[in-house]
């Protein structure tokens, strides 16, 4: 099971705008920018996650024979399959 967004990688985003903001003086738009990073920072922590499967589409898979067609043969299913296809069986090929 994988996050739809990676909690991690939106972290380090929302610490790096905190960050960044190049204004010397605190006046009300650097507070406000800070308590609006703050808060996504909170709310981030505080989702619940999404729990999905991978998928792996027909075109990508080891399983798939034929490829370059427009319709793979898939091995698995011992039948052609459109390229956007996909099923919990594919194993992805890197």
């Amino acid at each position: 099971m994988a996050d739809a967004i990676s909690r991690e990688q939106m972290r380090r985003k929302l610490t790096y705008m905190l960050h960044r903001l190049r204004q010397r003086r605190d006046g009300p738009y650097k507070v406000g920018y800070r308590d609006a990073c703050n808060d996504a920072l909170q709310k981030l922590e505080e989702c619940d996650p999404l729990e999905l499967n991978a998928v792996t589409r027909c075109r990508e898979c080891t399983h798939a024979t034929e490829r370059q067609t427009t319709m793979p043969y898939c091995t698995i299913h011992n039948r052609r399959r459109a390229s956007d296809d996909y099923c919990n069986f594919g194993e992805h090929e890197f």
